[in-house]
């Protein structure tokens, strides 16, 4: 049987080998510039059409989370999930944006700060600081469903990744 260490080295995940990949959410960056932002991985495939395809993350288990870089002036899209979303700041500033029915709520968030959004709750993040805002991204479940969009050209060009 392995040793303890050897168990936890496999749960263990370092910044220096995360993967800033832009390319996760490069459907929505290619219907506008502003939605370009970096995902690094930690545990699980959140977000992915593949599972399978962790590049590099820790196989989730009870939850997925990563951490998505939002350079200035970009956001994350209108959309939602069928399970609950956490954005924990880590650094810089941002104003999440929620939806319900014709209502709306805004969240400015700064370092440290954090927002936990029901199940089905239509939302957007916008970085408003000064530097790239750093969100850590928690899903409540080790395989979520895709985001879903409210915009019909964003459904369409994920429909398009697979």
């Amino acid at each position: 049987m392995p040793s303890l260490a050897e168990r936890l080295a496999r749960r263990t995940a370092r910044f220096a080998e995360r993967r800033a990949d832009w390319s996760v959410f490069g459907f929505e960056t290619a219907k506008d510039p502003r939605f370009a932002r970096i995902q690094r991985r930690y545990l699980g495939a959140s977000g992915s059409t593949d599972h399978g395809d962790l590049r590099g993350s820790i196989p989730a288990t009870a939850f997925t989370m990563s951490i998505q870089t939002v350079p200035v002036g970009n956001m994350i899209p209108k959309h939602c999930h069928e399970t609950e979303e956490v954005f924990f700041i880590l650094e810089g500033e941002c104003l999440v944006r929620c939806f319900d029915g014709g209502e709306v709520a805004e969240f400015p968030l700064g370092k440290w700060d954090l927002v936990q959004l029901p199940i089905g709750m239509q939302h957007e993040l916008v970085n408003t600081g000064a530097v790239d805002c750093q969100v850590q991204t928690l899903l409540s479940t080790p395989q979520p469903r895709r985001p879903h969009y409210e915009d019909p050209e964003l459904l369409a060009l994920q429909a398009q990744q697979g």
